[in-house]
């Protein structure tokens, strides 16, 4: 994904005057990334810059689809990836999403001093959860969540947490301990993928993904990817895919030609480091 700046089209306003201004759109680069073949771009996606990178990610599938260029793997950096996404892109497309999931940002949970949903056994068939302390919860109904999707609302009572000695690392509400819990499916994914990602087999298999910082580089530096030709969305994206095509043309001929792909640029800053 890279941001790029585009001229403003004056607003359709009777009487209005206003100076040209800047306004951005977001383009989205798929590319191959197989070892012993050019790595060619296979789709690209433009949208205005505001969108969320994980909004566009089931039109990508879908137009991949449309042309049978599916892949078995996907990696995308975090922006795009969720339980959601990862579990609608094995369902629908037999893809398997790979890329970091969101770390957690609750500080007493980070510093492993409070009991987030993973140290709690949820019986999905019985409706029911299990705290570290041994006791069961007492409600568990469904519900939505701010962004009106699917959550199970699980609530412990209070009379179990309240002289409970494991109180301090669990709630500090007057009431008993609640859980949201995402759909079964989506939960499963989350917990798997959380352990997976810290794994050096999982780092080894997204490194691949670092190819696409060179073909956004080369996008800008040798293309213009990052300015606009034009004004309005339909003709950035046809700037983009007559750029992708380019790049690809390129690309094939330093393949035919036995060019060696560029060296990574490595910052005076990095250079410094130590090599031991």
């Amino acid at each position: 994904m890279i941001r790029l700046r585009t001229p403003h089209e004056p607003e359709a306003r009777t009487g209005a005057k206003r100076d040209l201004g800047w306004s951005g759109y977001k383009v989205h680069l798929s590319e191959t990334c197989e070892p012993d073949a050019p790595h060619l771009i296979t789709h690209i996606h433009t949208t205005p810059a505001p969108v969320n990178d994980d909004a566009v990610l089931e039109d990508i599938h879908s137009a991949l689809a449309g042309r049978d260029l599916v892949p078995d793997e996907h990696l995308v950096d975090t922006g795009y990836v969720d339980a959601e996404q990862i579990h609608h892109a094995r369902r629908d497309h037999g893809i398997d999403l790979v890329g970091p999931i969101g770390k957690i940002t609750n500080r007493e949970q980070v510093t492993g001093g409070f009991f987030d949903n993973t140290h709690f056994a949820v019986d999905w068939d019985q409706r029911q959860a299990v705290c570290p302390g041994g006791h069961t919860s007492v409600q568990w109904r469904d519900a939505q969540s701010h962004r009106g999707t699917p959550v199970t609302r699980v609530r412990f009572a209070e009379r179990h947490c309240g002289p409970c000695e494991l109180r301090t690392s669990c709630t500090n509400a007057k009431s008993g301990r609640n859980l949201t819990l995402r759909p079964r499916a989506e939960h499963d994914i989350l917990q798997q993928a959380r352990v997976e990602q810290d794994t050096d087999h999982w780092r080894r298999r997204y490194g691949h993904r670092a190819d696409v910082e060179g073909t956004i580089s080369q996008g800008v530096q040798a293309f213009g990817l990052r300015r606009s030709r034009y004004r309005g969305l339909a003709r950035t994206r046809l700037q983009h895919h007559f750029t992708g095509a380019a790049i690809n043309l390129a690309r094939i001929d330093a393949w035919l030609t036995g060019r060696p792909l560029a060296r990574t640029r490595v910052s005076p800053f990095a250079a410094l480091r130590p090599t031991g």
